[in-house]
């Protein structure tokens, strides 16, 4: 074996080494598994007065996202930014104009962002988790009268409660499709029923969250 022949061998082993000391110099514990919560989820004080179940937080649904290892990416809320805390309480068809929609698509198209980010990093965004019953974050059921408007009067939320999504929903999963995403699998919290039991909510949502990691 020539001199000449001896280097080219070995000029592999140090690229070698170079390349295992990078990778592990960028290897650490993170999950690369991300979930988008909305913000009331996280921070009840977002919500319209009247609706708060907990002081701060769901501890519970957090417990239950740690135990899973997955990182959690709050979504802004889009009632808050565009009408402030001491909004009254809104119906589907009172949020369902040009004005508002466009601002939920500004806000949905921060969060699809992220959700780019995530994936060209090799991350999985492994679902949204929202507010079930909301006028804006509703997942599978919201709001709908056309009684409300108008001057304020004494209306039962309850009785306004049909199928369906939030119009903020609505604009973030359109805004996903249109930047060629895998829509991610998104579920609603029916925190703000009283009526529903919270051991119930709770064992449904384990169970949907073991599905989807």
């Amino acid at each position: 074996m020539t001199a000449a022949a001896g280097r080219t061998l070995g000029s592999g082993k140090p690229a070698e080494a170079e390349k295992e000391r990078k990778m592990s110099r960028f290897d650490d514990n993170r999950s690369k598994k991300i979930i988008f919560v909305s913000s009331c989820l996280l921070n009840t004080n977002n919500k319209v007065r009247g609706l708060a179940r907990y002081p701060g937080m769901c501890k519970e649904v957090f417990d239950t996202l740690h135990r899973h290892d997955l990182g959690i990416q709050q979504m802004d809320c889009p009632e808050t930014l565009y009408i402030g805390i001491n909004r009254w309480w809104y119906t589907k068809n009172l949020y369902d104009n040009h004005g508002f929609r466009t601002h939920c698509r500004e806000c949905a198209e921060r969060v699809v962002t992220y959700m780019e980010e995530y994936k060209r990093a090799g991350y999985k965004t492994v679902g949204v988790l929202s507010c079930d019953g909301s006028p804006t974050c509703g997942v599978s059921i919201t709001s709908y009268d056309e009684n409300w408007g108008g001057s304020p009067v004494d209306l039962e939320y309850n009785d306004a409660i049909i199928e369906g999504q939030g119009v903020y929903i609505e604009e973030l999963q359109k805004a996903i499709e249109d930047r060629g995403l895998e829509v991610p699998p998104f579920y609603g919290l029916a925190l703000d029923d009283e009526s529903v039991d919270m051991d119930k909510i709770l064992s449904d949502f384990e169970d949907f969250i073991v599905s989807i990691c």
